[in-house]
């Protein structure tokens, strides 16, 4: 079971008679999870909070077992954060840049560092280009690159893929997953929007206007649900819609898959058991966390009425 990298307890924390916390407590574990609630309902300043930068007004919080008030310099080193829209000096090539950087954390074997982590996000052939040449999917990369020189056990990214096109979008969100797989890395992901983060978090937290509305793990969520959503990528997507849809399952043809809309197991038993009769071979199933948003969103209706 996955120990808390987060823990908080009657967090509280005001800007006069503004209460950007209003004892929230939660615990987030290892994994990624999404930090979400509409533009000031308290992410940034949790963060602050999280990053020992400012002191909450009471309530306690635990950062991978350290006070990051009074322990700050402890948790820095273990913790790093990329805030929105990445700012790096243009005259400097990326590896200046993060030849610099592992400087100031004291990496060993600097150099190697820099082109391990890059050979990771893919830009070690782009080491030797000046940053202001850089597209935005490649500043995010390199900011991406800038957080994981020093080996953090936990990152935390505002809005990481606020300015990135739908392809880069899509890009960074499977970087994060990745490194989550391959390095054991957890994230805590901040921004307004949801859709996308869903995709990729096993854990959620939900803030709006300083209060917890949910803290809750994905699967417990998709549990809660009546029904789930599936989503399957066969080798002939086309093919697998139209035998589940013949036999009376509820299919969704999308983009890059068939969704399934299972009551019970017995639906997704089905459609398996009739793709290997049709010699169907399936190369993905999860279940489809769009649903996070319809819960999301359902949560917040139920707060503005």
């Amino acid at each position: 079971m996955s120990k808390n990298i987060v823990s908080a307890r009657n967090l509280t924390k005001n800007y006069g008679r503004i209460k950007a916390l209003n004892n929230v407590s939660f615990g987030i574990p290892e994994g990624i999870t999404a930090l979400i609630g509409p533009n000031g309902s308290g992410k940034t300043t949790l963060i602050n909070i999280i990053m020992g930068l400012i002191k909450p007004d009471a309530g306690e919080i635990n950062v991978l077992g350290f006070d990051p008030w009074r322990e700050s310099h402890l948790v820095k080193r273990s913790v790093n954060v990329l805030h929105e829209k990445p700012s790096f000096p243009k005259w400097y090539t990326g590896l200046e840049y993060l030849l610099y950087v592992a400087a100031l954390h004291n990496v060993p074997n600097p150099r190697d560092r820099v082109y391990e982590v890059a050979s990771w996000l893919n830009i070690a052939s782009e080491l030797d280009r000046r940053v202001g040449e850089y597209s935005a999917g490649m500043v995010q990369r390199l900011g991406l690159a800038q957080v994981l020189l020093n080996e953090p056990k936990l990152i935390i990214l505002d809005e990481p893929t606020a300015n990135l096109d739908p392809a880069g979008r899509i890009e960074v969100l499977n970087l994060i997953k990745k490194l989550r797989r391959d390095k054991g890395i957890s994230f805590i992901l901040s921004s307004h929007i949801l859709p996308e983060l869903a995709r990729v978090c096993d854990f959620l937290v939900l803030l709006h206007y300083g209060n917890l509305l949910l803290a809750s793990d994905v699967k417990s969520l998709l549990v809660t649900q009546s029904s789930i959503k599936y989503k399957i990528i066969a080798d002939n997507d086309q093919l697998l819609f139209n035998i589940g849809t013949k036999a009376g399952l509820s299919m969704e043809l999308c983009e890059d898959g068939v969704i399934i809309k299972a009551v019970d197991q017995d639906d997704l038993i089905n459609i398996l058991r009739l793709a290997k009769d049709s010699g169907l071979a399936i190369r993905y199933l999860e279940p489809d966390k769009s649903i996070i948003e319809e819960i999301y969103l359902s949560i917040l209706r139920g707060k503005n009425t």
